[in-house]
């Protein structure tokens, strides 16, 4: 029985998952955390301190984030000034820069924690990654542009989204292009633009565009519910147990053959 902890527990991704682990004979909830509340099983959710919140995570086999920028901030310090034996994380929260992810993968590497940042946990969207390097590494050369368009509800506070950053940066890995979120003019040869949509409640879509003079290409994926987040959530919290203690991990070195 792997044990989960929910760190935005209050979040619509939270109570998602929630649902989903009630469900599951393999997987138990163990409690969840906000960025000023505990929330353990039979009891009140009321505040807590970093020593509350690592003595809680002890017995957790598997902790999974959804909080928000803040949110993970507060995780993080209460883990990095407060010894906890070694875990395995889900960072799905959206928006952290480089020095924040840096600072969770040198704590990994100290604590001996498995970590996996997961920006979006949608099965068919690491399926779009994968397929979209490979058309990029035979359409680019051969002169095709690559645009990415995203969509989302109108309350989403970052733009463009961390899954169109993603797969463009994962694009940018196997083709040398630049990445462009503000383009005011002329399109720049070897640039890849990502372009962000907001309005309705839109759950989440994002389209990939390979256009060449005569033909254009498209791999595109849209989100019908959050449920197939929290499922693949879920997935990827199984599959990160299993590997190396210490390491952290991204959504590209997943294999979806160990998730079947």
């Amino acid at each position: 029985m792997t044990k989960v902890w929910l760190h935005g527990y209050h979040g619509r991704m939270g109570q998602e998952i929630l649902h989903l682990l009630e469900e599951d004979s393999h997987l138990k909830f163990l409690g969840g955390s906000s960025r000023n509340q505990l929330i353990l099983p039979g009891r009140e959710p009321n505040g807590y301190s970093p020593n509350d919140l690592v003595e809680s995570l002890g017995e957790t086999d598997v902790i999974i984030d959804f909080s928000n920028i803040a949110g993970n901030q507060a995780i993080f310090k209460a883990c990095k000034t407060h010894k906890l034996e070694p875990k395995a994380f889900v960072i799905g929260t959206t928006g952290l820069d480089r020095g924040a992810r840096n600072a969770w993968k040198d704590l990994c590497r100290e604590a001996g924690h498995r970590l996996l940042f997961a920006p979006n946990t949608s099965l068919g969207v690491l399926l779009t990654m994968k397929m979209s390097q490979q058309m990029a590494q035979v359409l680019s050369p051969m002169g095709f542009d690559i645009e990415i368009i995203e969509s989302h509800h109108r309350n989403k506070v970052d733009s463009p989204s961390g899954t169109a950053m993603f797969l463009a940066d994962r694009i940018c890995d196997k083709v040398d292009l630049k990445v462009s979120t503000h383009r005011t003019g002329k399109r720049e040869a070897n640039e890849l633009g990502v372009f962000a949509l907001r309005g309705g409640s839109v759950f989440g879509e994002h389209e990939v565009r390979f256009m060449g003079d005569h033909e254009e290409l498209a791999i595109s994926h849209r989100a019908l519910s959050r449920t197939l987040f929290a499922k693949g959530a879920l997935l990827l919290a199984k599959w990160i147990q299993k590997q190396k203690p210490g390491q952290h991990y991204g959504l590209p070195d997943v294999d979806l053959n160990d998730l079947a």
